[in-house]
């Protein structure tokens, strides 16, 4: 099944990102919320962006880690914060599009408890395995998983995130059985697989790609049918053999509900300018993300709509649930 979509992308911590300068306003700094532990995709995220984002605001910026539930834990704390300014949600379409769909249940309404920002970033997802295995594509793999059913696991930075969806779309469409193994990061994903402990991940660009270029991984393919081209080591999944996969993911930035118009207006111009900034397109880039910036918070409210009916026919497609 081709799944359409425009062209893309342990513990809890707290790290200061940029000193307030003296123009800074008073009062405590800005804090990125992030679902996910140090060293995954949203961690990278969320420090490139406020280093920037900070000078911009002439203001401090904080990253606020408090990984678990597939983000949801991360999400809720902002839905339930003052709409002052201070907590912002470093999310995506996890957050806010999937997981309404994949939970039974969640503790926040994605529109009425949100006041939308700006998308941040495109990304495809990528199936890796260990060297060894003996695995050397994605034909192979599905050779595998065919003799062996619910034999090979697959490690995700969590229930709900694109990796286990893009994981649960390839057996759907291969006519695999794979065993998924969720972890409370990419980071910790990743590790499992040089450990041995799990023979393949399907992690974020940040997360693998420093790992597939020293060969400690090898990645078989994008989830996405194209290819990336600032991820030109890895092939996409029409060139690999199964064009039919073709899901990917996105990151954005959210305030509380009832964030007042003008705090709204001044983070959506910040983050616009920061994102905008060729150091910062090339640290993304470079990590396999694709910047991408919303026209106005408006439409990116009305993106997230559309994307939480997209990511609903995904959900069900693949016949994931998580209790």
């Amino acid at each position: 099944m081709s799944i359409p979509r425009r062209a893309f992308l342990i513990g809890s911590g707290v790290a200061a990102l940029a000193p307030a300068p003296s123009r800074a306003q008073p009062g405590r700094p800005i804090r990125f919320v992030v679902g996910f532990p140090p060293g995954g995709s949203g961690d990278l995220v969320a420090r490139v962006l406020g280093e920037a984002v900070g000078r911009e605001l002439g203001q401090a910026v904080v990253v606020d880690n408090r990984p678990g539930a597939g983000s949801n834990i991360a999400t809720e704390y902002v839905a339930r914060s003052e709409p002052d300014g201070t907590n912002l949600l470093i999310g995506g379409n996890f957050s806010h599009a999937v997981n309404p769909a994949l939970y039974r249940r969640v503790p926040f309404d994605p529109i009425a408890d949100f006041t939308p920002i700006t998308e941040i970033a495109d990304y495809p997802t990528i199936i890796t395995v260990s060297p060894a295995t003996g695995i050397t594509s994605l034909r192979g793999l599905i050779e595998r998983a065919r003799a062996e059913p619910g034999r090979l696991a697959y490690a995700t930075p969590g229930n709900g995130t694109p990796s286990h969806l893009a994981g649960a779309m390839l057996e759907k469409v291969a006519g695999i059985e794979l065993t998924h193994v969720p972890f409370r990061g990419g980071a910790p994903a990743v590790q499992a697989v040089l450990a041995g402990d799990v023979p393949l991940t399907i992690g974020t660009p940040p997360v693998v790609l420093p790992f597939i270029r020293s060969g400690q991984l090898r990645g078989l393919s994008l989830t996405t049918r194209r290819p990336f081209p600032i991820i030109p080591e890895v092939i996409g999944t029409e060139e690999a053999g199964l064009p039919e996969l073709d899901i990917g993911g996105w990151w954005g930035m959210w305030g509380p509900a009832r964030l007042p118009a003008p705090m709204v207006t001044r983070l959506f111009e910040a983050t616009r300018r920061a994102l905008g900034q060729q150091g910062v397109v090339a640290k993304l880039a470079g990590e396999g993300l694709q910047v991408v910036t919303s026209p106005s918070p408006e439409e990116f409210g009305a993106f997230i709509r559309r994307e939480i009916s997209f990511w609903a026919g995904v959900v069900k497609a693949a016949g994931a649930v998580v209790d």
